[in-house]
């Protein structure tokens, strides 16, 4: 067991590691004695020497004008761990504070060409859990939902193995392209609403909305449970009145 290592995991630099348990081996010794013993040079071990004096590790005393060090007992390394998890459980709640804060605010994502919306596709059907639905938006201008060049291999496949449903409000021109299924419901924007024809999507899917701008091939994918669960009941309120 390396017990320089160990030594570090509770504050210790590894020089003064090595000297704390170089002047355990050596008893009362001078720096002369600690450089030979830990092959460290004399100006590292000066300056490694106050920490250890602070951490209350060793002692010092002249004695015919030299300085002499010497190590406390392995104990005081004990009583050093429990003032570290004290100060630990003193800072947890702060800690917590600040990582339900950050939890709580939505991650953004760009992802840029053909490799970039593939990705979009494969985090659906890899990050859903079997039998959930996702709920997409399709504005097709050429009535193709997706190509199949933005389509991972195997997505298809996986996406129907987890049996994932999917509820889609696209246009007139892209419906004509679907075969009617039993896990996908689709529902046609009207045409006085004006023309439903922006070349993008967006999924919304879990705690995620994906956008895909097939123009420019940039996808943008927010992570956030409220932007999600607010997307996903306009995408219902609009769905039921189609």
């Amino acid at each position: 067991m390396d017990k320089i290592k160990i030594l570090e995991k509770i504050g210790l630099t590894k020089h003064e590691s090595a000297i704390y348990l170089a002047l355990l081996e050596l008893g009362p010794t001078n720096i002369s004695k600690i450089s030979e013993k830990t092959a460290i040079h004399r100006p590292l071990i000066y300056k490694a020497l106050p920490s250890l004096l602070e951490k209350k590790l060793i002692t010092q005393n002249r004695r015919q004008n030299r300085m002499i060090y010497m190590a406390e007992p392995p104990n005081r390394l004990e009583a050093i761990f429990d003032d570290l998890k004290i100060d630990l459980f003193e800072i947890l709640p702060d800690l917590e504070d600040s990582y339900t804060s950050n939890e709580q605010k939505p991650k953004v994502r760009f992802l840029e060409g053909k490799n970039g919306t593939k990705r979009i596709f494969d985090d659906i059907v890899r990050s859903m859990k079997k039998g959930e639905t996702f709920y997409r938006y399709s504005s097709n201008k050429d009535g193709q939902e997706k190509k199949d060049k933005y389509v991972p291999r195997g997505y298809r496949k996986m996406r129907d193995d987890k049996q994932l449903q999917r509820e889609v409000i696209t246009n007139n021109q892209t419906s004509k392209h679907k075969i009617p299924k039993l896990d996908r419901f689709v529902k046609i924007m009207p045409n006085d609403l004006g023309p439903f024809e922006h070349n993008v999507t967006e999924t919304i899917y879990g705690n995620k909305v994906a956008f895909i701008d097939y123009n420019s091939e940039t996808a943008m994918v927010i992570e956030s449970k409220r932007i999600a669960d607010f997307q996903r009941h306009i995408f219902k309120m609009l769905y039921k009145k189609l």
